[in-house]
């Protein structure tokens, strides 16, 4: 039944990104940045308010009245 308790504890500390540095040599250490989807996200929303700003600029500024 220890067993089980152990196992348990060990997903939940895996689960939170604890290590104990014992045993689990093949685990990656938690991901630190921005991933690639994050910054097409990012890079996506630069060019909506862009594309606002300059439409804002030749409607108010630029157009024919």
């Amino acid at each position: 039944m220890s067993s089980r308790k152990e196992n348990e504890q060990r997903t939940l500390d895996i689960v939170a990104g604890r290590t104990d540095g014992s045993g689990d040599a093949g685990a990656r250490p938690a991901k630190s940045g921005l991933g690639g989807m994050e910054m097409a996200g990012i890079a996506l929303w630069l060019l909506v308010l862009a594309g606002g700003g300059l439409v804002a600029v030749y409607y108010f500024m630029l157009a024919p009245k």
